[in-house]
């Protein structure tokens, strides 16, 4: 069926799916946005040590955790900078 031959594809649409309908009616509270922001760049920092460990480790090429790891800093930074003006420009407002 369509190549998916394992469940775990429909558990994670489910999910997302799910998460998608929750935020969309929680998002025009600033501590959502807030707590949104900040764990997805919490992620994104884990993902980086994660990435730097397995490379340390040998279970994964140099290279490869050097640029992953450095993508997902990329998005902690700017998720983190998103969050830093949001909370700037709710002050203004």
């Amino acid at each position: 069926m369509l190549g998916l031959n394992d469940i775990q594809y429909l558990y994670e649409f489910l999910f997302w799916f799910i998460t998608f309908f929750i935020l969309k009616k929680v998002w025009h509270k600033p501590e959502i946005r807030l707590i949104y922001g900040y764990s997805v760049a919490l992620f994104n920092l884990l993902a980086v040590f994660f990435f730097s460990l397995s490379s340390i480790k040998g279970k994964m090429n140099a290279l490869d955790a050097f640029a992953f790891g450095f993508l997902h800093a990329m998005v902690a930074i700017v998720m983190i900078t998103l969050v830093q003006l949001s909370k700037r420009i709710d002050k203004k407002a």
